[in-house]
């Protein structure tokens, strides 16, 4: 067996998939490494989905080839080819028990009765849900809809998991909570799993990858810190994160042009805000500002400032001096992403003298 398929367990190779006139897929081109937990991730219609029916062999593409373990699955069908499929709105079976809807696929495969208790027994008390094995769906949270979900999906053991929006249909704080008991289940069971999103936060928090997505293509993929720190398109730098755009931004203090034809993009935690008589690292370098809102976001307060004529987002604590809608402020902007042709560069204020900021 060859290096390249000891270590990637799935592999597309020059995808193409249309329907109708619309383009899909254009020319994808994937490897995702064996046990990791990878977020597809774009904006609705930029293919990620598309991608996941294909591995799964719910969606057939036009060209190219599917690998899984380094064989080429293009005319295997979907319940041959390994694999586990988690949707959005959870798919259970509503007059199954939660025991016979985890039981299902292991009849389907004909396991004794004494193999099919053990193994859904083992489930249920995995995803934290031991003693509901009696309940109907419409008896069970949102949460615990989707645990029995995941659990159905685990029972045939596929070695590979792919999960649709698992968290989309689900209130916010148990959204959380199933965010860090999923990567904790992934990790401990070491299973190659793919889950498509389009909430960057979710998938910055879970994934150990991101494959970002658009126009049915693949912009950039790396980990969430290398899509952060270095985005390698305009799309991606404008994508992840809260951006503003800013088209001059020569006009602020310490920043030289690169270019008549650069803009660039600047996120909050770039911006840093300062009340007048509070004290200030890089004083001399700030600039006036007028605060145009204040936002509460629970844990910490966003301010927007205006200045050279662009509001700018920054982050302030709930514990710092507050700041009124209207007052003047101090504002030093560090760094911006300098948006050239295709190309991204990272500029930052020359007034700095250490090579980072530590944010």
């Amino acid at each position: 067996m060859s290096v390249d398929c000891e270590r990637y367990y799935v592999e597309l190779r020059r995808i193409n998939k249309s329907f109708g006139t619309f383009q899909a897929s254009r020319d994808v081109n994937l490897r995702i490494q064996r046990g990791r937990l990878v977020a597809l991730l774009g904006a609705s219609g930029s293919g990620k989905t598309t991608i996941l029916r294909m591995i799964a062999g719910l969606e057939t593409p036009d060209s190219g080839e599917i690998l899984i373990d380094g064989k080429v699955v293009n005319d295997v069908p979907g319940s041959e080819r390994g694999v586990g499929f988690v949707f959005q709105n959870y798919a259970l079976f509503r007059y199954m028990t939660v025991y016979d809807n985890i039981a299902f696929g292991l009849r389907v495969k004909k396991k004794s009765k004494e193999y099919i208790d053990d193994r859904v027994h083992e489930l249920l008390k995995l995803i934290g849900c031991a003693g509901l094995e009696k309940r109907y769906p419409s008896q069970l949270s949102g949460g615990q809809r989707q645990r029995v979900a995941f659990a159905r999906a685990l029972a045939p053991s596929p070695q590979l998991l792919l999960l649709d929006e698992p968290f989309a249909a689900i209130d916010a704080k148990i959204r959380l909570e199933l965010r860090a008991w999923l990567r904790e289940m992934i990790t401990n069971l070491q299973i190659t799993s793919i889950f498509v999103t389009h909430d960057q936060d979710e998938a910055i928090e879970v994934a150990d990858e991101i494959i970002v997505t658009n126009g049915g293509g693949v912009e950039q993929v790396g980990t969430p810190r290398e899509l952060y720190s270095h985005p390698e398109t305009p799309y991606v730098a404008r994508f992840i994160g809260s951006s503003t755009s800013v088209k001059e931004y020569w006009r602020f203090r310490f920043f030289k042009s690169l270019g008549d034809q650069t803009s660039a993009v600047v996120r909050p935690e770039y911006v840093k805000v300062f009340r007048k008589d509070e004290n200030k690292k890089f004083a001399k370098s700030a600039e006036e500002g007028i605060v145009d809102d204040v936002i509460f976001r629970g844990d910490n307060l966003e301010i927007r400032v205006r200045i050279h004529d662009v509001v700018l987002s920054a982050t302030r604590s709930i514990n710092d001096p507050v700041v009124e809608v209207g007052e003047k402020v101090d504002v030093f902007v560090y760094r911006f992403l300098v948006v050239d042709g295709e190309k991204i560069i990272l500029l930052d204020n020359s007034s700095l003298r250490e090579e980072s900021v530590v944010i």
